[in-house]
């Protein structure tokens, strides 16, 4: 009697349902799918009912309807290059086919190319046939697509989807970044074939910065590793690793404490995949190769490039608004929600203050510390700000996810500070009075960074500069970034310091109503609650003056 080796009908219900975590994931690969068979656009309407539709521009044959259908497929790893527009596909194995199922109840693919056109049901019945070795579709009698092209809904939506986290998601397709290649996204009542009206381009994020160009191992590894302007996104982190169109993952390769301003993207078709749904890469031999190139990559150029890259001037007004918004902003809390008390302590760190002799020797190192007591203290000439005797400097502490970061900064008072990214430090300008010049071609004295730190309700806020950034704000943790190239900020600081104080305190305020009521109603109430009453401490306050 010969043995058998069998397939349970679960298993392919397990695979389909258990490999794909979000329907933000399952879109993504379903679009990646259209680009693969070469369309041009691609249009994603949201029903109010929770359906998803994806329609585009490449409709199917016979010949392509087959391979669709054929679960597990190499044909995408076979003819890695697109028959039309000579892409390099995103797709290897044809996993993707049943990802829908983790949050939709069924998909119906309708599909024209010239002549040839079809409609089909896959829903959850088909799964439970596999095992048999093939799953008999229903067909649906359909008025044909009026064009060709392919059109997917995915109905009976088994959890909300967020349109706004949708797009974001899209944005992160290295694919938006091809040419002849457009994707759409709207949201609609009923659904109309083909039709873009009220619909929004969706663009990959550029991020501005210092652009460092990637080609090793003879072209095997290419792309393009960039020095962020501006404060990077735990998402946006990271150097993403490419295999064909499509991104794996994003890995840091071990530097994590050093790169917290760089991302980028990397492709290497020698890697592997996993075969279930791409989202991690198989450790073989050609993945410690492309490593250990790729980390000797970023110790020889990019670490190097990290102290070259300057941007945000912060002035000496900008404080004072920040200072403002702390003691309005902060009682406001105090008076909305349950106020927190904060030890605060102190610790010190010692920097280096290196000069350079002007006859060319090597320069002596001199220990130098800043008392937070003069840090606060604008009275202190230069000549005692930039002498040798020792001064102390209050070191970074983070406490809870409540407490402060706090950070000090000395500048003259003349002169303006300059925020580098890449240290987090900060580079003064150089001062030479009469007694010094004779002695040194150049003094640059490094120290911390200045950020805005709002005590009673334990944020900090950085300001940063990126016009490339659509936003005029985000908030990561505990800390909120303001965008001063939005041309919200630009307006309102036109008007004035009292428009620009109310439009910060208005970032600031959501970032709060966000943490503690994050869902929406609620979170949208107390966000104006914050906003009117810090507008009516301040108001109070400035008619005291």
């Amino acid at each position: 009697m010969s043995i058998q080796l069998k397939v349970h009908p679960s298993f392919f219900k397990e695979f389909a349902t258990k490999t794909w975590i979000s329907p933000f994931e399952i879109i993504k690969e379903l679009v990646e799918n259209a680009f693969d068979e070469d369309a041009t656009k691609i249009l994603i309407t949201i029903l109010n009912n929770g359906s998803i539709v994806i329609e585009d521009d490449a409709g199917m044959d016979a010949e392509g309807i087959e391979k669709f259908l054929l679960l597990g497929s190499p044909h995408k790893k076979i003819e890695s290059i697109s028959p039309k527009l000579k892409r390099i596909r995103t797709g290897r194995y044809g996993t993707g086919r049943l990802s829908f199922l983790t949050s939709f109840a069924s998909m119906k693919i309708k599909t024209k190319k010239n002549n040839y056109s079809k409609c089909l049901i896959i829903d959850e019945s088909s799964l439970n046939q596999l095992f048999t070795g093939n799953s008999l579709l229903n067909e649906i009698e359909e008025k044909p697509l009026s064009r060709n092209g392919t059109e997917l809904s995915l109905n009976n939506v088994k959890m909300n989807i967020d349109p706004l986290k949708l797009t974001k998601e899209i944005r992160k397709l290295a694919i938006l970044r091809q040419p002849l290649f457009q994707i759409f996204i709207k949201r609609a009542d009923q659904f109309t074939e083909w039709d873009f009206n009220g619909s929004d381009i969706v663009k990959a994020q550029e991020i501005q910065g210092y652009h460092i160009p990637v080609n090793l191992d003879n072209g095997q590894i290419t792309g393009e590793i960039v020095v962020a302007r501006r404060p990077l996104t735990e998402e946006e982190k990271g150097i993403g690793i490419m295999i064909g169109n499509h991104i794996v993952v994003r890995s840091q390769f071990g530097f994590d404490a050093k790169l917290n301003r760089i991302t980028g993207l990397i492709r290497c078709d020698a890697l592997t995949s996993r075969f279930a749904d791409k989202s991690a890469i198989i450790e073989d031999d050609a993945y410690y190769n492309f490593n250990k190139s790729v980390k000797q990559f970023i110790v020889d150029e990019v670490i190097p490039k990290l102290s070259q890259y300057e941007d945000v001037l912060i002035t000496k007004e900008e404080s004072r608004i920040y200072r403002e918004i702390d003691k309005v902003l902060g009682q406001a809390v105090i008076d909305n929600l349950e106020s927190v008390e904060i030890e605060e302590e102190e610790e010190y760190e010692t920097i280096e203050d290196k000069v350079s002799s002007s006859n060319g020797n090597s320069s002596n190192v001199n220990s130098i510390s800043i008392t937070k007591s003069e840090t606060q203290d604008d009275k202190v000439s230069a000549n005692e700000r930039y002498d040798h005797k020792p001064i102390e400097i209050p070191n970074i502490r983070q406490q809870s996810h409540t407490s402060v970061l706090e950070h000090q900064t000395i500048h003259p008072e003349s002169e303006p500070t300059y925020y580098n990214p890449a240290e987090n430090l900060q580079i003064s300008p150089v001062l030479q009075t009469a007694e010094n010049l004779n002695k040194m071609e150049e003094k640059k004295i490094k120290t911390l960074k200045r950020t805005f730190a709002l005590k009673k309700i334990g944020y900090k806020v950085i300001p940063y500069e990126d016009e490339t950034d659509s936003r005029y704000g985000f908030t990561n943790e505990n800390v909120v970034f303001v965008n001063k190239a939005n041309s919200a900020y630009k307006a309102e600081a036109e008007r004035g310091d009292e428009f620009l104080l109310r439009h910060i305190i208005r970032i600031v305020a959501e970032a709060i109503a966000e943490e503690k009521h994050p869902e929406g109603k609620d979170a949208l109430e107390l966000q104006n609650r914050l906003i009117g009453e810090a507008i009516k401490i301040h108001n109070l306050h400035s008619r005291k003056k």
